[in-house]
């Protein structure tokens, strides 16, 4: 696993400093409304949810993984769904259960 240092990002210019610390929540709220605007837009999205024969989620295989172990296990099982690119959800029976998880990912809000 690669592991950086904090400082080896504060490379400056000659007599300029910068704060050591950052605020993280700013940060990770910048972030999650990044990551949300980029499934809105299904920009870089890698992989389809089939919710209902007539609804399709595209989504982020990497934010569904490090956001619930449930798709963690599914995508990376080394099983079938791990390298499609179209998932049929639609065995879980209520397809706004899907929907309303993958929006609370991708926003941290329930609906």
């Amino acid at each position: 696993m690669l592991a950086l240092s904090t400082s080896s990002f504060l490379v400056t210019a000659e007599n300029e400093t910068l704060p050591s610390q950052f605020n993280a929540a700013e940060y990770s709220s910048e972030l999650l409304q990044n990551l949300n605007s980029l499934f809105t837009d299904e920009c870089l999205c890698d992989v389809g949810l089939v919710v209902h024969p007539e609804r399709l989620i595209r989504a982020h295989r990497c934010v569904l993984s490090a956001a619930s172990p449930y798709f963690h296990a599914m995508l990376n099982s080394g099983l079938r769904e791990t390298s499609s690119d179209v998932i049929d959800m639609q065995a879980v029976g209520a397809p706004y259960i899907i929907e309303k998880l993958v929006a609370f990912i991708y926003t941290g809000l329930t609906f």
